[in-house]
């Protein structure tokens, strides 16, 4: 008997990583912060993990799609008017697309071998 496993996990907003067990024939979709920012919070962008404890291989398709820089993000109007208690407030929802991406990556990359992100 052959035991195949993928375990997916995700980091909960206590820190601490859960499964994610997927349902049969289902697909996985894990969004990104400016869907987040879009959906006023709606959809939460988590970090995330997989385990492929399996002897077959596993297919990931990662896919991303960047704005303009100079984009201004902020909560469609369907999601402000249908969830409006997911509203942190309208000014600290809004970001510049290029402004919001080089700061996460200064603070995911800013100490690599000891130095700062330039």
């Amino acid at each position: 008997m052959i035991v195949e496993l993928t375990l997916t996990m995700v980091k909960n907003f206590a820190g601490e990583w859960v499964s994610a067990t997927p349902i049969p024939g289902s697909l996985i979709c894990n969004i990104g912060d400016m869907l987040k920012i879009l959906s006023n919070g709606v959809y939460e962008s988590r970090i995330h993990r997989v385990i492929n404890n399996s002897p077959r291989y596993r297919v990931c398709v990662a896919l991303f799609y960047e704005g303009n820089f100079d984009a201004e993000v902020k909560p469609l109007d369907i999601f402000k008017d249908k969830y409006p208690g997911n509203e942190i407030s309208q000014d600290s929802n809004r970001v510049v697309y290029g402004e919001y991406l080089v700061n996460k990556l200064h603070k995911t990359f800013a100490i690599l071998d000891g130095t700062q992100l330039i």
